[in-house]
C-alpha cells in the first residue's frame, strides 16, 4: 500500500507558518518620543520580512584542490517595512522624529550618544491561535530611509502607504543577545487548519 503523501505532508508542516500572521514590534528608543503606540504600529505594518544572515567561505588551495571552509557571519545590515498610513500620517512623523533625534540636519546637531537613538525590533511569526511561534531580533536600529507616499487621482479606493528602511547590527533567533536555537511549539487548537 503506497504512502498518502498529503497525510504525510500535513503531519509534518502541521498548519504551517502563514505569511499574514506576523507582528512587527519595537519601542521607542530613549532619544525619541514617538507618538504612535505600539500596538498601532503592529496594526499599521502592511509587511516585512525575517533578515537574512551569511556565511563567508574560506578558500584554501593545496596541491591544485580547493578545500572550502566556513568564514565569518555577515549580516545584510538593513531591513524595510511597508506600513499603512492614517490620515494625520502619525506614524511617518515618528520615523522622520527618529531620524532627526539621530541627526538634526537643519540644527546642525548629530547624536553623541548611538545607543540613545537605536533599538531592537523584531518580527514575530504568530501561530494560528495567535501566539508567537517564531521570533527574530534586530539589534541596534534606526530608520536610514523614510519613503516617499505617492498621492493620485486614480487611488480613490487605496489606503496610502509608505516604506521604512532600518539599518540594524546584526540578528538573533529569539529575544535575547544570542541565539535561541530550539524551535517554539505552535499552539494546538481546532482552527490550526481553518485559519
Amino acid at each position: 500500500m503506497g504512502v498518502n503523501r498529503i497525510t504525510e505532508i500535513s503531519k509534518v508542516l502541521g498548519a504551517a507558518g502563514r505569511a499574514n500572521k506576523y507582528r512587527v514590534s519595537f519601542s521607542w528608543p530613549d532619544g525619541v518620543t514617538g507618538s504612535t503606540s505600539l500596538d498601532e504600529v503592529d496594526t499599521l505594518a502592511k509587511s516585512a520580512t525575517a533578515p537574512q544572515r551569511e556565511i563567508g567561505v574560506l578558500e584554501v588551495w593545496n596541491q591544485g584542490r580547493k578545500y572550502v571552509m566556513p568564514g565569518d557571519t555577515a549580516f545584510d545590515n538593513s531591513w524595510s517595512v511597508d506600513f499603512y498610513l492614517s490620515e494625520n500620517h502619525a506614524i511617518r512623523y515618528d520615523m522622520v522624529k527618529w531620524q532627526t533625534a539621530c541627526d538634526n540636519f537643519h540644527a546642525n546637531i548629530h547624536a553623541g550618544v548611538p545607543l540613545s537613538v537605536t533599538a531592537d525590533l523584531k518580527i514575530e511569526q504568530l501561530d494560528s491561535a495567535g501566539v508567537v511561534s517564531a521570533q527574530y531580533t534586530l539589534h541596534n536600529c534606526f530608520p536610514t530611509v523614510v519613503g516617499e507616499v505617492s498621492f493620485g487621482d486614480d487611488s480613490e479606493n487605496t489606503p496610502l502607504e509608505f516604506n521604512v528602511t532600518f539599518s540594524y547590527s546584526d540578528w538573533v533567533l529569539g529575544d535575547g543577545e544570542t541565539d535561541v536555537c530550539e524551535p517554539m511549539t505552535p499552539t494546538l487548537n481546532d482552527n490550526a487548519l481553518t485559519c
